[in-house]
């Protein structure tokens, strides 16, 4: 599986998590929060597929760890907003949608470091 398809697959309960804090609302005009959480989800799926801030092992170096997780917790902070200018999702302060991100982003990096990757030509053919 593509690193992206993991990142995506961790947004699925990212966002979820995300939108059981309490300063988080998706609820939209009709009252389901079905759609807020669809598009907060799309907009997600988007911004990460574009702006790669995830990193692909948790072996690398450890500066570029904690670089990746300000850009990428900044970065989820900026699409929390995004989606409430879009949409009638509300975020109630900035320390909700800075802890809502943390949250999307640690689901984010669980996807692409737990999940299984794509097999490369080496690993398929090397027998012990």
């Amino acid at each position: 599986m593509k690193d992206t398809r993991r990142q995506q697959l961790g947004l699925l309960p990212g966002v979820a998590l995300a939108a059981a804090l309490p300063g988080i609302t998706l609820a939209e005009a009709d009252g389901s929060p079905v759609l807020g959480y669809l598009l907060s989800f799309v907009i997600f799926a988007g911004v990460g597929t574009a702006i790669w801030s995830t990193p692909r092992s948790p072996r690398q170096a450890p500066a570029l760890l904690l670089i990746l997780a300000v850009v990428g917790v900044a970065q989820d902070t900026l699409v929390w907003y995004l989606i409430t200018w879009l949409s009638d999702v509300e975020v109630a302060s900035v320390g909700w949608a800075i802890t809502a991100a943390a949250v999307v982003r640690a689901c984010c990096w669980a996807g692409v470091w737990l999940l299984p990757g794509a097999e490369t030509e080496t690993d398929a053919t090397a027998t012990p």
